[in-house]
């Protein structure tokens, strides 16, 4: 019988099931698939303390992950979490997977005092646009991103 599904904050020995899972994502987005650069990278995550990652974990393996990173804002003296990495698994879509992981985020934000979570959508999805909408984000209209690519 199938558990339901636990979210809860990753820890380093989640890695074994996390790799695949991270892989997954990145090759989503149409990078090679890297399970030895991928534990390495959330390795150095864990050990230095560089990121904060909640999981989906299922009975067999993980559902879905989010990963926050720290920033702040020098204006209102508090800290924001930027929502960098989402992702939940084919079979685990349109359960309501995705709106629970975002729920222990929000409320991680919440309890450690942050000012908020802040997230960047490709122009083209507008299927997350609406999901993040319907979580309560709020396009920001005030500022406008731009980035240095090196």
């Amino acid at each position: 019988m199938n558990r339901p599904l636990i979210f809860r904050q990753a820890v380093i020995q989640d890695l074994p099931r996390l790799v695949p899972l991270f892989d997954s994502y990145r090759e989503y987005f149409g990078q090679s698939k890297d399970p030895a650069a991928v534990e390495r990278f959330l390795f150095e995550k864990f050990e230095h303390r560089e990121s904060v990652i909640f999981i989906a974990e299922g009975e067999e393996a993980m559902a879905g992950f989010a990963q926050l990173y720290p920033s702040f804002s020098s204006l209102s003296l508090q800290r924001v979490w930027i929502l960098n990495d989402f992702f939940i698994s084919e079979p685990y879509r349109h359960r309501g997977t995705g709106r629970r992981l975002l729920q222990a985020v929000k409320e991680f934000a919440t309890l450690t005092g942050a000012k908020g979570v802040e997230l960047s959508v490709e122009h083209t999805n507008e299927r997350a646009w609406r999901f993040y909408e319907m979580q309560g984000f709020v396009m920001d209209e005030e500022f406008r991103h731009y980035f240095w690519k090196i």
